[in-house]
């Protein structure tokens, strides 16, 4: 399966407004960064956003649609307790029935992230937003890396509860989960770094300073007005 371009992309491009998507391995603090710098750009911050518009457009609960995203979410709600599954120690509930098709999910995302992208400035977070949005002068593509010991850290210290085992069990299974999604979904690798503006490593410096350079490469390509 990979991404279908519309014949209108070329009018698409003209209504976008500025994006920065953020591609990121499990632990490196992507979804930390991109908050930081939604909220500092004064930019829409869209990631559950996306499950909750397609679960209200499909008609269906937004278990049914977290079960299939990204081919990730149901390991991550199930193990991190979000808010479709419970903690880590709850039943197994299989995922409900499907009413629409692997396809037809990916091709809402599609138009949901474009629909977002059109009328606010945005950082998107995962979603394969750099393939699935129009590329134009007015995006900023990065990809969060780093060390499996830097993240077994970071995630131990955000979940308490887990030892480090699990949390090496869940940055591998996220880390083949995502890589295998992108290629499917986009037809390129993930982790390439000729897919993106910026590729970093986040154990280098601290996360605050890394969203103040990426604040600065935004402005420098004209994101901001």
């Amino acid at each position: 399966m990979s991404i279908q371009k519309p014949v209108e992309d070329q009018v698409e491009i003209l209504t976008m407004k500025s994006t920065i998507t953020i591609s990121r391995q499990m632990g490196s603090g992507g979804s930390y960064l991109g908050q930081i710098i939604a909220t500092r750009l004064g930019f829409k911050y869209v990631d559950r956003e996306v499950l909750h518009l397609a679960a209200q457009e499909f008609g269906c609960d937004e278990e049914t649609v977290a079960s299939r995203a990204e081919r990730v979410s149901s390991f991550w709600e199930k193990i991190l307790g979000g808010l479709a599954f419970g903690g880590p120690d709850s039943p197994y509930s299989p995922p409900p029935i499907r009413n629409f098709s692997d396809d037809e999910l990916f091709q809402k995302q599609i138009e949901i992230l474009r629909r977002i992208a059109s009328k606010h400035n945005s950082v998107v977070i995962g979603w394969a937003g750099v393939y699935i949005l129009p590329r134009h002068s007015r995006t900023l593509n990065i990809f969060c890396h780093a060390p499996r010991s830097f993240r077994i850290k970071r995630l131990m210290e955000v979940y308490e509860e887990l030892d480090s085992e699990a949390v090496r069990s869940m940055i591998v299974e996220s880390d083949a989960m995502r890589e295998k999604y992108f290629s499917e979904m986009t037809e390129h690798e993930w982790t390439c770094a000729k897919n993106y503006h910026l590729s970093i490593d986040t154990s280098l410096m601290p996360l605050d300073d890394i969203a103040e350079t990426i604040i600065e490469m935004a402005k420098t390509k004209g994101l901001i007005d």
